[in-house]
C-alpha cells in the first residue's frame, strides 16, 4: 500500500465502512424492535423513555467495540499472518482500549455519515420540511435507498481513511523520534 495516493481510499478503508454500514443496518433494525417491544411491556414514563433512546444511540460504541475485539481475536489465532505488527494481540472476553476507540471512531463516523446525508438531502430536497425523510424514508421503495448509501460508504471509507494516514503519520513519528 505503499504506492497508494493518500486522497484515495485505502481498500481496507472500504472495508471497515462498508462492514460498519451493514452493521449499523442490522443494529437500528434491532434495536428499533427492542425499544418498541420495551415500549409497549412497561409503558415508561417520559424519562425513561428519553434514557432509553438515549442508551440505544450509543450502543453502536459497544457493538462495534465487541464486533472488533473478537474479530481481531479469531484472525489473530487462525490467520496471523494478517496482524499488524504495531497491534498488540487481543486478550481477554472484554474489548481493550484500541476496540473501544474502533467504537466510538465508528459511532461518529456513522453519525457523521448521517448528518452529512440529512444535509445533502435539506439542501436538494423539493420539500419544505427537512424533517419529512424521517417518515418518507420508511415507505420508500429499497432502489430510491441505494445512493444515499452509497454516499454513506464514501463518507465513511474516506473518514476511516484519515484515520489511517493519521495512525501512519503517528508511527512514523515515533519511529524517528526513537532513531
Amino acid at each position: 500500500m505503499q504506492n497508494w495516493p493518500s486522497w484515495i481510499p485505502t481498500p481496507r478503508s472500504w472495508l471497515n465502512a462498508i462492514a460498519l454500514i451493514l452493521l449499523v443496518i442490522g443494529l437500528r433494525y434491532a434495536l428499533i424492535a427492542i425499544f418498541m417491544i420495551f415500549a409497549v411491556i412497561t409503558q415508561p414514563p417520559a424519562k425513561y423513555g428519553y434514557l432509553f433512546s438515549l442508551i440505544i444511540q450509543l450502543s453502536p460504541i459497544l457493538i462495534v467495540s465487541l464486533t472488533h475485539h473478537w474479530l481481531h481475536r479469531i484472525l489473530d489465532n487462525f490467520f496471523t499472518d494478517t496482524r499488524v505488527s504495531e497491534r498488540v494481540t487481543e486478550q481477554g472476553l472484554f474489548p481493550n482500549l484500541i476496540s473501544w476507540w474502533e467504537g466510538f471512531y465508528g459511532w461518529f463516523a456513522s453519525s457523521l455519515s448521517d448528518m452529512i446525508i440529512l444535509c445533502i438531502y435539506g439542501f436538494f430536497s423539493p420539500e419544505t420540511e427537512v424533517f419529512n425523510f424521517f417518515t418518507l424514508s420508511q415507505f420508500q421503495l429499497e432502489t430510491q435507498q441505494i445512493i444515499p448509501m452509497i454516499i454513506r460508504v464514501i463518507i465513511v471509507a474516506y473518514l476511516y481513511n484519515l484515520q489511517y494516514l493519521v495512525h501512519q503519520h503517528l508511527i512514523a513519528a515515533g519511529r524517528g523520534a526513537t532513531d
